[in-house]
């Protein structure tokens, strides 16, 4: 304790250690037993190194926090509380769930207050867990879009897919090995779009994915979403409302295939098709395939059977055609030969008529030929002199047009002449080399030049005024 010596009343002063000493004393007395409190993890703040787990914990109203506390579950405990949780929720403790706790309330000096957990009560997540789920169905069902990915047309064969899931993911190699390796050899076109498939961070990673099919859904028949190999943990992200809204709304078909076959999640329920594992999924596209092959098969062989009936009608209706044809062809050549025959007559009188008439008209050109050029000849002999004489007759009457102007011309410009204007006893006035303009009159004190017709006088500005 310090007592302040200044003028001042004197007062009683405690260091920092000796009030959070007494709160830690207060602390100890009073919250001595654990008590079981809810909550939500707002971070998990989980250390590989150490094992041990530092969750914040926070409580909200209307979407604000109402309360927040740091907490610590030691390594030991932390193992037995996320094997039981596991095992009851089906989910890993994460950011952002609902949590009914054990813990003691402890205070110290050096590290404030914190929440020591002690057990968390499973059920009680689960339970948070279904009702997020019924609120998630039940406002998607409001909004109208609960059905709408389903009512996408799903295309009769999916040759070109997108694939959101993990790269490492055994439920993407069980799907890329049976699509790869089915017996009747289809190929598909397969692009993946990696992303988280569980746990903090899965719902925007899928999301964000989904925003970059959409960007480019003209290369795609359908996407599908595929995870796990039977692997039932980490499902509650398939529950959260905006990624489920995501997949309702989707305008290509979504087909899931999570690894799981009971509690049926949201998206799942959304989606266009939802199989129970990647390797249903991969099946049910080689189905659609195989239905097709089965389809143009059936067809193969009914076109086959209508062709071999179709042939042999037309065999034996060819064969009837051919022989009718050929009684037709014989009696027509029969015909034609009568009517060529008079034919050629008739042609060989009119050649000979023709050629007669042409030889008579083409004497009458000869004759014509060796007049007209004579007379062609002259007449534009007469029309080039006539037009020779005109030509003449302008010529003469511009140029003694064009004479008188530029005479005129001359001597405006000899009267315009500076020379000239100074023998009519006119001055030119410069100031520093340049003719005094209107406008422009030099300073009182300017030195200028006044030039007459035989002289220049320098002089001094006293003064200017203007009119």
């Amino acid at each position: 304790m310090h007592t302040d010596s200044s003028d001042t009343p004197q007062r009683q002063v405690f260091s920092l250690s000796e009030i959070t000493g007494s709160i830690e004393r207060m602390f100890s007395k009073y919250y001595a037993s654990p008590y079981w409190i809810r909550a939500e993890i707002s971070k998990l703040n989980y250390y590989p190194a150490s094992g041990h787990c530092f969750p914040d914990l926070v409580e909200k109203q209307d979407g604000k926090v109402k309360s927040q506390v740091r907490s610590i579950i030691w390594r030991d405990d932390l193992f037995r509380i996320s094997r039981k949780f596991e095992e009851v929720t089906r989910e890993p403790l994460s950011e952002g769930i609902a949590i009914m706790f054990q813990a003691y309330v402890k205070f110290t000096s050096e590290y404030g207050l914190s929440l020591h957990i002690i057990d968390i009560e499973p059920l009680y997540t689960l339970g948070e867990m279904a009702r997020d789920k019924l609120f998630t169905i039940d406002r998607l069902k409001k909004e109208g879009i609960f059905m709408q990915n389903k009512q996408v047309p799903l295309p009769m064969l999916l040759k070109s897919v997108a694939i959101i899931s993990a790269e490492t993911s055994k439920g993407y190699s069980d799907l890329m090995v049976t699509l790869r390796e089915n017996p009747a050899g289809y190929r598909f076109i397969t692009q993946l779009f990696p992303a988280l498939l569980q746990g903090d961070g899965a719902v925007e990673s899928i999301r964000k994915q989904l925003k970059r099919i959409k960007e480019i859904s003209g290369q795609f028949d359908a996407v599908l979403i595929v995870r796990g190999g039977g692997d039932e943990v980490g499902l509650a992200c398939y529950d959260h409302f905006d990624l489920a809204g995501e997949v309702a709304l989707f305008p290509l078909p979504v087909i899931t295939g999570i690894g799981h076959s009971t509690n049926e999640t949201v998206v799942e329920m959304v989606a266009c098709i939802n199989k129970i594992t990647p390797t249903d999924v991969a099946h049910f596209m080689i189905a659609g395939f195989r239905s097709f092959d089965d389809r143009i098969t059936a067809a193969g062989r009914a076109l086959e059977e209508a062709a071999i009936y179709s042939t042999g009608a037309a065999i034996q209706n060819f064969n009837e055609l051919t022989l009718a044809f050929q009684q037709a062809a014989v009696s027509f050549v029969n015909n034609k030969e009568e009517s060529i025959g008079l034919m050629a007559l008739g042609i060989r009188e009119s050649v000979n008529a023709a050629v007669f008439n042409h030889r008579i008209a083409l004497s009458r050109y000869e004759t014509s030929l060796m007049v007209q050029p004579s007379q062609l000849l002259g007449a534009g002999r007469s029309f080039l002199d006539n037009r020779l004489k005109m030509l003449a007759f302008h010529y003469l009457h511009l140029m003694k047009d064009h004479t008188g102007l530029v005479e005129n011309m001359e001597r405006s410009v000899q009267l315009l002449d500076p020379v000239n204007v100074l023998k009519r006893g006119f001055t030119i006035t410069r100031c520093r080399g340049k003719t005094i303009k209107p406008g422009s009159l030099p300073a009182p004190g300017a030195s200028i030049e006044t030039e007459t017709l035989s002289e220049i006088i320098s002089s001094t500005v006293a003064e200017t005024r203007t009119k």
